[in-house]
C-alpha cells in the first residue's frame, strides 16, 4: 500500500492520475464544473474505457458550461443523484476509483473554483480492502437512485407484514386481500434481491390461503430483517467510512509534516557542519565590534548586548547540535525504502486511527517508529512495520457504531486535518525550507556561502583593528 497527500498542485495530480487509467474510472463529487477534467473523462471513454460519474442534482452542475450529455454519448455514464437539490452525504467527500487500484479522496471540488482554495486530497494505492469499501459505497449511493432494489422501503414492508400478521389471526380476508396488495405496491418488478424473493414466497403462501405457511415466513423474515432494516441508521456505514478516509488523511498529511521537518532539519545540520565554526567567528567579531563601539559611545550599550546574546545563543545551540546522534548514512535505494514502509507502518499505528483503548501503546510505536525514520534506522523501521502488519491496531472507523461518538471522532479529524494542512504551509513558506529547495547541488551551496561568510569575516577583521588602532 501506498499513501500520499497533496495540498499543491492538486489539479495536475488529478489530471496524472485519471491520464494513466486504462481500465475503469469511477467518480463521486457533489459537483464537477471542471471542463478540463470532463473532456479527460469523455477522451477515456471513448477509448473504451468504463467510466462512471455521480454528481449532485444541483444547480452548481446546472449552471455549469459542461455539456454533460457528452459523456453518454462516448459511451460513459452519468448518474444525477438527489432530489430537489438534497444528495447523498458522503457526496461531501469526493473520491475517485481508478482501475480499482488507485484511489483519490478529499476534500478538494471537482470545480474551476476550488484551484484557488486551502484544499487537499489523499491518493491511495494498492490497498484493496479499502478501495472495495469505496466501491461498495459507490454501488450504494448509485443504487439508492438507480436501481429498482434500491427503492424498497423496508421499515413500511415490515410494518406492513406485521399488519398481515394480525388480520391473518383476526381471519378478516378482506383486510388481507388489502394488505397483501398494500405489499405487493412495495415491490419493485424485476428484482432479483433475495429478501424479494422470501417476500414474493410469503405473498404466494397467503394467496393460496396457506396461513399457517405464511405466519411462520413472515415471523422468520422480520426475526431475520427487522432489526437491520428498522433499528440500523442507514448513515452510520457512510460515517465509518468517512472517519476511515480522514484517518488516511491525518495520517498521510502527518507524513508530509514529517518529510518536511526533516529536510529542515538535514539542512540545519549540514549548514551548522559546514560553516558552524565560521558562524561563530563572525558572531564573536561581531561581538568586539560592538565592544569597541560601547567603549567610545555608551549610547550603544544595546548593540553590545545583543551582539552578545547573538553569540552566546548561537554557540549554545551550535554545541547541542554537535552533540546530538546524526542520522545513518543511506544511499538512495535505502532512503526510498525507508519512506515508503515509515508511511506504511503509520497507517498502522497513529495515535487518531486507533481504538481509544489502544491509543496509549499506538503512541508509543508512534514514537518509536517517527524516532527510527528521522535517525535513517532503516532496520528498526521495517522492523516495527512487520509488527504492525500482524494486526496488532484497529482502526476507530471499522469498529465503532455509534453515530454521536462517530460525529465527534469525524469533527476532531476534521480539526486535525486542517490544523496540519496550516502547519504544513507555514513549513513551506518559511526561510528555511524555501532555500533548501531552491539548491541544486550542497556542496556548491555550502561552497558558495562559505565564501561570502569569510569576506565578512575579512571586513569584521578590518573594521576591529581600526578600532584597536584609534
Amino acid at each position: 500500500m501506498k499513501s500520499q497527500a497533496y495540498f499543491e498542485k492538486i489539479h495536475k495530480q488529478i489530471e496524472y492520475n485519471l491520464l494513466a487509467a486504462n481500465q475503469s474510472i469511477r467518480i463521486a463529487v457533489a459537483w464537477f464544473t471542471d471542463a478540463k477534467l470532463f473532456d479527460i473523462l469523455c477522451t477515456k471513454a471513448k477509448e473504451g474505457l468504463s467510466i462512471e460519474l455521480l454528481i449532485a442534482r444541483h444547480d452548481i452542475n446546472f449552471d455549469s458550461n459542461i455539456k454533460y450529455k457528452e459523456l453518454i454519448e462516448n459511451g460513459g455514464n452519468l448518474y444525477w443523484i438527489g432530489d430537489n437539490g438534497l444528495y447523498a452525504p458522503l457526496m461531501h467527500n469526493k473520491f475517485c476509483i481508478i482501475d480499482n487500484k488507485v484511489l483519490l479522496f478529499g476534500s478538494y471540488n471537482w470545480t474551476h473554483r476550488a484551484k484557488s482554495n486551502h484544499e487537499s486530497i489523499t491518493v491511495i494505492e494498492e490497498d484493496a480492502n479499502l478501495i472495495l469499501d469505496f466501491n461498495q459505497e459507490f454501488d450504494k449511493i448509485k443504487n439508492k437512485y438507480y436501481s429498482n432494489d434500491a427503492t424498497v422501503d423496508w421499515q413500511k414492508v415490515i410494518i406492513r407484514l406485521d399488519t398481515l400478521l394480525n388480520v391473518i389471526k383476526l381471519e378478516d380476508e378482506e383486510d388481507i386481500k388489502y394488505q397483501l396488495d398494500k405489499i405487493k405496491g412495495l415491490i419493485p418488478k424485476g428484482s432479483t434481491d433475495i429478501k424479494i424473493i422470501e417476500l414474493l414466497q410469503i405473498l404466494d403462501y397467503c394467496q393460496e390461503k396457506l396461513y399457517s405457511n405464511t405466519i411462520n415466513l413472515i415471523l422468520k423474515f422480520t426475526k431475520e430483517h427487522k432489526q437491520l432494516i428498522i433499528h440500523t441508521d442507514p448513515e452510520i456505514p457512510a460515517l465509518k467510512l468517512e472517519v476511515r478516509m480522514l484517518e488516511y488523511q491525518v495520517s498521510c498529511l502527518e507524513d508530509e509534516k514529517t518529510e518536511s521537518e526533516k529536510q529542515i532539519n538535514r539542512y540545519k545540520i549540514e549548514y551548522n557542519l559546514n560553516l558552524g565554526e565560521l558562524i561563530k567567528k563572525i558572531l564573536n567579531l561581531k561581538r568586539e565590534l560592538a565592544k569597541h563601539e560601547f567603549e567610545n559611545d555608551k549610547s550603544k550599550q544595546n548593540e553590545f548586548d545583543e551582539a552578545n546574546k547573538d553569540y552566546e545563543d548561537f554557540n549554545n545551540a551550535y554545541e547541542d547540535n554537535l552533540k546530538e546522534p546524526k542520522p545513518q548514512n543511506l544511499n538512495e535505494e535505502q532512503l526510498k525504502e525507508l519512506k515508503q514502509n515509515y508511511r506504511k507502518a503509520t497507517k498502522f499505528c497513529h495515535p487518531d486511527k486507533v481504538t481509544e483503548e489502544q491509543k496509549v501503546q499506538a503512541q508509543k510505536v508512534f514514537n518509536d517508529l517517527k524516532e527510527a525514520y528521522d535517525s535513517n534506522n532503516l532496520i528498526k523501521v521495517n522492523l516495527i512495520l512487520k509488527d504492525l502488519e500482524k494486526g496488532i491496531f484497529k482502526s476507530q472507523g471499522e469498529t465503532i457504531s455509534e453515530k454521536d461518538k462517530l460525529l465527534a471522532i469525524k469533527n476532531e479529524l476534521e480539526s486535525k486535518r486542517n490544523k496540519i494542512e496550516i502547519e504544513i504551509v507555514e513549513l513551506k513558506e518559511s526561510k528555511t525550507y524555501t532555500t533548501l529547495t531552491e539548491i541544486d547541488n550542497f556542496e556548491n551551496h555550502f561552497e558558495e556561502l562559505e565564501d561570502k561568510f569569510r569576506n565578512v569575516l575579512e571586513i569584521l577583521g578590518s573594521q576591529i583593528k581600526k578600532h584597536e588602532g584609534k
